[in-house]
């Protein structure tokens, strides 16, 4: 699959699909937690062109480790977290990636 996102109804399945896949819970690689599907973030691993849309590129996160997780790709989302008081000022000491990255 490409790397754009497919049309919604296909997203919506294959972003169901993933949380299922992942036992509803956030794949962060430090410890996992139940997300529900309604809040669930569906995180590319390899992100941007050599990113695809396969599962094995597809995991579910939470949104605040969605957020945290170190790529550049992610500014909008780390404003909208820090105006939603979701993560604080410090929130660069938190950012993550996969180990062995």
């Amino acid at each position: 699959m490409p790397r754009r996102r497919p049309p919604r109804e296909l997203w919506r399945a294959l972003r169901r699909q993933v949380w299922e896949r992942d036992d509803g819970l956030c794949q962060y690689p430090y410890g996992q937690h139940p997300v529900a599907l309604a809040e669930a973030h569906i995180d590319h691993i390899v992100s941007g062109k050599r990113g695809t849309n396969d599962l094995g590129n597809l995991r579910t996160l939470c949104r605040y480790h969605h957020v945290l997780r170190a790529d550049h790709r992610h500014q909008g989302m780390i404003a909208q977290a820090l105006t939603d008081g979701l993560i604080p000022t410090n929130w660069r000491a938190l950012v993550w990636d996969d180990p062995g990255d």
